[in-house]
């Protein structure tokens, strides 16, 4: 977090002096402590929170939230009821998160190779996912590619064991072919539907530049320019400068742009090429439309959709197989990291720290993992801001 996320607080905090102040001079010096002591509070309170962020103590706590979260083998299981592409994008983020924590905790690297090991062995496994079936038509199935190739890549990086090495080279000779030959226009993110998501195709352009840093190729750099071309070009929503949520293959806008999708889509687009989207417009416009008002310099909430008090149209169509209202927060964390959005970042961060500070501790362990599912990937979430 820069210095210069923390000035709004700090200024709020230090405001209160000006009526202690005032009460002092005019000999009221016992109501001059509140205003006083508010002022104290607050500042300590700002200063604490950014001591979080730098030494990554936040980041460090959900790590090993995580860690043991992931040691969990009912996670890797099929008895439960539960939608196996869920998993699949917890897998990715979170292996995303143990891959980013690795640059501050090298320590964890043991643990963190072997539960790379076990999402990887889970994200191969046909019976986890049948797309690895002879005859899928991945031309519709960017979701899926996206995900296990983050999967697969992360772990390769990390252990440069090539145990997997076949499925993540297919999947990067796929994603990289097939979006040349058709002009780098999107995939369909399912097969049972006929939509493209572009959050999806930012997730593929990611794996592909894990791809590319491992083998040495070049194959994301050329496909995000070409296809950030054509969603400039013609896949804007009408009334901003933020991509459809989801598109029809005739360039329709199927679904409005939701918070979560299309946060999902400028933070995947930036980490696929660090630092050089760092001032790109449509973060900007993301804030614009989803940020609620608030005059609480310690908090930011996200809502799902671009208009006050109106439901998202489809909203959870948009982000399958996620849901709409959940993850919110936490992707704009992760996007505020990204794009150096310092005081969003801060705002959006304390909420976390607070809620370690004096919240109740969750019980992961006690949920059913279809449930504890969802609650993870939000942690996973937030996890790779933090670690960003």
């Amino acid at each position: 977090m820069a210095l210069t996320g923390i000035l709004p607080p700090l200024l709020f905090s230090l405001a209160f002096l000006l009526p202690a102040y005032w009460l002092w001079r005019r000999g009221r010096t016992g109501f001059a402590i509140f205003p006083a002591l508010t002022a104290l509070i607050l500042a300590v309170s700002t200063l604490a929170i950014y001591v979080q962020d730098i030494q990554h103590r936040q980041a460090a706590s959900d790590l090993r939230l995580l860690t043991d979260a992931l040691r969990k083998d009912d996670l890797y299981g099929d008895a439960d009821l539960r939608e196996a592409e869920e998993t699949l994008f917890f897998f990715s983020t979170a292996s995303q998160a143990l891959y980013r924590g690795l640059n501050y905790f090298p320590d964890t690297l043991g643990v963190t190779d072997s539960l790379l090991r076990r999402m990887a062995q889970w994200t191969v496994n046909r019976r986890n996912l049948p797309q690895w079936q002879p005859g899928s038509d991945w031309d519709h199935e960017v979701f899926f590619l996206a995900h296990a190739g983050i999967v697969l890549g992360h772990y390769q990086l990390t252990t440069t064991d090539e145990t997997y090495a076949p499925h993540f080279r297919r999947i990067g000779r796929y994603l990289g072919e097939r979006l040349h030959r058709g002009h780098y226009k999107h995939l369909g993110s399912h097969t049972d539907e006929n939509l493209l998501r572009p959050a999806d195709n930012a997730a593929a352009v990611y794996a592909l530049s894990l791809y590319d840093e491992y083998y040495g190729e070049s194959l994301a750099d050329v496909t995000r320019r070409e296809w950030t071309n054509y969603i400039d070009k013609e896949l804007h929503y009408a009334e901003s400068r933020l991509p459809c949520a989801a598109f029809t293959p005739t360039n329709r806008c199927r679904i409005e742009p939701s918070a979560a999708a299309t946060g999902l889509y400028i933070a995947y687009r930036a980490a696929s090429a660090p630092g050089e989207v760092t001032t790109d417009i449509p973060y900007r416009e993301w804030l614009h439309y989803f940020k609620r008002f608030s005059g609480n310099p310690f908090s930011l909430s996200i809502r799902p959709n671009m208009r006050k008090g109106e439901v998202a149209r489809l909203c959870n169509s948009g982000l399958a197989p996620l849901e709409c209202g959940q993850y919110e927060e936490a992707i704009g964390l992760w996007a505020a990291a990204e794009y150096g959005g310092g005081y969003t970042y801060f705002r959006l961060f304390s909420q976390y720290v607070f809620a370690r500070w004096f919240g109740d501790r969750v019980d992961y362990a006690g949920m059913r993992p279809a449930r504890r599912v969802k609650e993870l990937t939000t942690v996973a979430l937030r996890t790779i801001g933090e670690t960003n």
